[in-house]
């Protein structure tokens, strides 16, 4: 895309950075990070039926919207293609999972989200780079914690791991609400106890679409009520494990 579009993230919406963003061998650097950041989190939000899709169907049309709102309308029919598509596929992956998006398909909806919120930010000069990355929010969010967590147990940066947000919303709804071995409910449960969270930085996003101020602390927000309500529940859901093997062992 870089080299062959000369399309690369323009501004950051953060002052005196923005001027550094004009250098080329800056702006690379941060385009090339950010996007595969994106392409990365939507691969791992890809954990139960319909959560990849359902962010990707919500990104999309918030793109649009931010799109048609700034002017830019040429990537309305774009971004509205993209949810159609996406939405097709949805039908049958939620919420019995008759087919999967797979590693190649959770790629390429970040892949292709991720360039269409760098070619609105080349061609409406007005939108906040912050308003775009809220409509991706939750597979960020979901890919940062990843990497710090990771990091903090020592283990390589992609070593898979059964504690991402939706994993662990599965396994409180299956041992504490469903009961277990009622996984195939859990599963499908998860991404609609989810999707209110999913869509809040997304709508926030379409709102605070030319106030980079206001769309950069609403991240922010978002951010500390993400990983501090993660910080919150890790315990709780620890503490429940081991008092569900107890009785196990007991029983």
């Amino acid at each position: 895309m870089v080299l062959f579009l000369g399309a690369w993230i323009p501004r950051l919406g953060l002052p005196g950075i923005d001027n550094l963003m004009l250098h080329w061998a800056v702006s690379v650097p941060v385009t090339l990070l950010i996007t595969s950041g994106v392409t990365n989190g939507f691969n791992m939000i890809d954990g139960v039926n319909g959560l990849s899709s359902f962010t990707a169907i919500g990104a999309a049309l918030g793109l649009a919207f931010i799109s048609f709102q700034s002017g830019y309308t040429e990537m309305v029919p774009l971004t509205l293609f993209l949810a159609s598509v996406v939405l097709g596929f949805f039908v049958l992956n939620y919420p019995f999972g008759l087919i999967f998006l797979g590693d190649g398909g959770a790629y390429t909806l970040g892949f292709i989200l991720s360039w269409f919120g760098v070619f609105i930010l080349i061609n409406a000069p007005d939108v906040s780079p912050w308003a775009v990355l809220l409509t991706m929010f939750w597979p960020v969010a979901d890919m940062v914690l990843s990497i710090y967590r990771r990091s903090r147990s020592k283990a390589a940066t992609m070593t898979p791991d059964r504690l991402h947000v939706h994993q662990m919303v599965m396994r409180a709804l299956e041992i504490h609400f469903l009961g277990r071995g009622r996984r195939q409910l859990a599963n499908p449960l998860t991404t609609l106890v989810l999707a209110p969270f999913i869509m809040a930085p997304i709508v926030v996003g379409v709102m605070l679409w030319d106030q980079s101020k206001y769309a950069l602390i609403a991240f922010v927000v978002f951010s500390v009520l993400f990983f501090g309500s993660y910080s919150l529940t890790l315990p709780i859901l620890r503490k429940l494990k081991r008092r569900v093997q107890w009785v196990v062992a007991h029983s």
